[in-house]
């Protein structure tokens, strides 16, 4: 049995974000298109993983962070506390990467 790569999952994501396009978005910013705007505000919900969003007009620079719950939501790129969370995902990726891998 395989594994679902760090491209794969991305793929996985991608799929989300399209189908939840057209729906509207809360005050916290969640996704619908693309991120047009973006919210500071901590999320409470349990992050699960993350895409950067580059500006190309009409979208801004954001990272979106995917919730347990399957939520999507705009952040601003620099604030203090997405980028901990962002390097905190990616510490637990490199971690899932470098442990060991049963044969069975």
């Amino acid at each position: 049995m395989t594994t679902c790569g760090p491209v794969t999952k991305s793929l996985l994501l991608l799929a989300v974000v399209v189908a939840l396009t057209g729906q509207g978005s809360a005050a916290d910013e969640k996704l619908s298109d693309c991120c047009k705007k973006v919210a500071r505000n901590l999320i409470t919900e349990t992050i699960v993983d993350y895409i950067e969003q580059k500006k190309i007009l009409p979208c801004v620079n954001a990272i979106i962070f995917q919730t347990k719950g399957g939520s999507l939501y705009c952040l601003k790129h620099n604030e203090p506390w997405v980028k901990r969370k962002v390097r905190e995902l990616e510490a637990t990726k490199r971690g899932a990467l470098a442990s060991p891998r049963s044969l069975l």
